[in-house]
């Protein structure tokens, strides 16, 4: 990066709210758990921090090129506030280095986000996204389509923000933050996330360039400060279809997370750079089906597959009295047997967080 790029009329610049100094020369991000080491005029692996005066600023603050209304179910969210409608937003950027992305044109767009920064006019206050959500009857916020801790101090504002108006915050990632940011998050109001595990150590480290225990043990840390968490997992098939992997996956959801941790199993379709790894088909069906019986005989009770046209795979049985009691189609829902509070009608299970 060019040392003289001036970014300090920015209306998207905001101070990291965690930082430290490591010389007079170079500051560390802690947002995630890459803590990049960042030179002065530089940014970080994710592009969106930068150290500007031996100070790290977040450079897309309240920049957000996507925004749409979104069915909770398309998180996915399954047992959250079910047939609600949440504000969701996104910028650019990503701390992790998937060649399999499937919203590369935000996390790894074709221009360096600091050029993107530049010649953006679009400013998104937080104050104007709870309005948006408001008028638009939306029951909750979620922070999506790119890495959603990469907008973690627009986070932290909308979030409370949302609470003062009732409305419920989430978040869709890879679960990569430091467990301060973590931690911050709940304490301003994130009621529920979504965490995507790629797949085992071995895959994750090559391909990801991350370490998959730090999200493992932020899946751990969200339920103990009682978060509700759900778990999704990209199949690709022959890098991590793998019958041990997929168990070991619904194994550590079944011992750490809890039985009754919903489990999203998603087809993967040839996205970004694929083709170039030789990844060049669908998942097959057939895989899915597999690794869908493999985390059933595991022991979770509740087993998704998505990325598929309508199917039994993604209505939510009760595990108690065995009856269908959330019937969903394409991202909304077709019959609901819940009462008020998230219980079966049928036998008064708990279902789903309301």
């Amino acid at each position: 990066m060019n040392n003289n790029i001036d970014l300090s009329n920015s209306k998207f610049l905001k101070i990291a709210r965690f930082q430290q100094k490591i010389d007079d020369h170079i500051s560390q991000c802690l947002t995630c758990e890459r803590k990049c080491k960042i030179a002065e005029g530089k940014v970080g692996f994710c592009q969106t921090r930068i150290n500007r005066d031996g100070k790290i600023y977040c450079i897309v603050y309240g920049l957000i090129p996507a925004l749409s209304f979104n069915p909770i179910e398309k998180k996915p969210f399954y047992h959250f506030h079910p047939g609600s409608t949440a504000l969701t937003v996104g910028t650019y950027g990503c701390n992790f280095s998937c060649f399999f992305c499937q919203n590369h044109h935000l996390s790894h767009p074709s221009k360096k986000i600091y050029d993107i920064v530049k010649n953006s006019h679009e400013f998104l206050s937080p104050e104007k996204f709870i309005k948006i959500a408001i008028k638009n009857n939306c029951q909750g916020t979620s922070i999506s389509f790119n890495e959603p801790t990469l907008l973690f101090e627009y986070s932290l504002d909308v979030f409370k923000l949302a609470k003062k108006k009732g409305l419920y915050n989430t978040y869709v990632s890879n679960g990569y933050m430091t467990e301060e940011v973590l931690k911050e998050l709940v304490k301003n109001g994130l009621d529920a996330i979504n965490i995507d595990i790629k797949g085992g150590a071995d895959m994750v480290q090559k391909y990801c360039g991350t370490d998959v225990e730090k999200v493992w043990r932020n899946a751990n840390l969200a339920i103990d400060l009682g978060v509700h968490v759900e778990i999704t997992t990209l199949i690709i098939e022959g890098l991590n279809s793998d019958e041990e992997i997929i168990k070991s996956i619904a194994q550590r959801i079944l011992e750490e997370l809890g039985e009754l941790t919903p489990f999203h199993i998603s087809r993967f379709f040839p996205q970004y750079k694929s083709v170039d790894y030789g990844y060049k088909v669908p998942t097959p069906l057939k895989t899915l089906y597999n690794v869908y019986d493999i985390a059933q005989d595991v022991g979770l009770k509740y087993v998704y597959l998505g990325n598929l046209p309508n199917t039994k795979y993604e209505h939510t049985v009760c595990p108690n009295c065995s009856k269908i009691v959330i019937k969903r189609v394409i991202f909304g829902i077709s019959e609901l047997n819940l009462d008020n509070k998230g219980n079966c009608k049928f036998c008064g299970f708990s279902i789903c967080k309301m």
